[in-house]
């Protein structure tokens, strides 16, 4: 007798229909805070205890992952116009928006096979009704949209969000202020936060480090102005005294050129250079007195390439090279 009145209840169930997960449209109040979550999305942790649903915690960023098997974790968008439950791993779909759910499915496992806001899917044809009662078969669930409104309602979610968006935006404006460095990101500080009646204590410190790094920036102008200043200063004096070095090394390489020249004018037997005494001329040539080992005494060397005594000289393999000049 069970069985036969089960029957005909879900027999009667598949003229009805199931119901998809939707947008809520008996509740959807305005946004009346202006900000805006980073992530386009609000996370709100709720739990279910005596029938009644209560907010455990709001967040920007994902939550992953519940702690009991009576919560939930719901997504809402920025209009509140779409609030679903978030799975960070869904069961597989099929045409119709419902999802395979398999008696192997972790329970411990957040999904819509074991969400309290899902439910059975009615049987569209007498297999699935006799398959209904084949616990190891597989079953298919939906989002109710009737369980997720009753969760918003109970919760007050909607209101909720409103007052923990002036908390995120104080931590956000918290965020700002300890990232400011500057005036400039002081200066935009103070005209984002200004009107933000929790901020205004850090819109006094902003005003009172906008004027200090003011200060500081002028002080560090008017420093690297006079740096400026002295560094030009240092260039001039340097490029005097290069100047100076310049025509005394010129000086030195015209007074060595006119000596050298003046020497090699006036050759002649006897003269003493850097390689000993001339014992002989001819033509453009001298003949030096200058024992070098293994080699002969006197070399005919060149009078383009002798020097006076002093300049030092020197034979390789009995060939004469000349010092090194200017």
């Amino acid at each position: 007798m069970y069985i036969q009145n089960t029957l005909l209840a879900l027999i009667s169930i598949i003229f009805l229909g199931c119901s998809t997960a939707s947008t809520p449209n008996n509740i959807k109040p305005l946004s009346k805070n202006k900000y805006t979550s980073q992530s386009g999305y609000y996370y709100v942790l709720i739990e279910k205890n005596n029938n009644l649903w209560k907010i455990v915690d709001i967040k920007e960023s994902v939550i992953e992952s519940r702690a009991k098997s009576n919560q939930e974790i719901l997504q809402v968008n920025e209009t509140y116009s779409q609030i679903q439950p978030y799975f960070a791993k869904t069961a597989l779909m099929n045409s119709s928006n419902q999802y395979e759910c398999k008696k192997q499915n972790n329970p411990k496992e957040y999904n819509i096979c074991t969400s309290n806001l899902s439910t059975n899917a009615a049987p569209k044809n007498m297999m699935d009704i006799l398959r209904s009662f084949d616990e190891d078969s597989t079953q298919y669930r939906y989002i109710d949209e009737k369980l997720v409104q009753e969760a918003i309602k109970q919760t007050n979610l909607f209101s909720a969000i409103e007052s923990k968006k002036e908390i995120f935006e104080y931590d956000a404006c918290k965020r700002a202020f300890t990232n400011a460095k500057t005036s400039d990101e002081f200066s935009a500080f103070i005209a984002k936060y200004s009107s933000l009646k929790s901020a205004q204590h850090l819109i006094a410190l902003s005003y009172q480090n906008l004027d200090a790094l003011k200060i500081e920036e002028q002080q560090r102008k008017i420093q690297e102005e006079q740096n400026a200043k002295a560094y030009a200063q240092k260039e001039k004096e340097a490029e005097i005294e290069n100047i100076m070095l310049a025509k005394i090394e010129q000086k030195a390489i015209n007074n060595f050129t006119y000596n050298i020249d003046k020497f090699r004018k006036n050759l002649k037997k006897g003269v003493e250079t850097n390689c000993g005494p001339i014992v002989d001329l001819k033509d453009s040539f001298v003949k030096v007195y200058f024992p070098v080992k293994n080699y002969s005494d006197d070399h005919w060397i060149s009078s383009n390439k002798i020097f006076p005594k002093g300049h030092g000289c020197k034979f390789v393999k009995g060939n004469y090279i000349a010092p090194a000049t200017f």
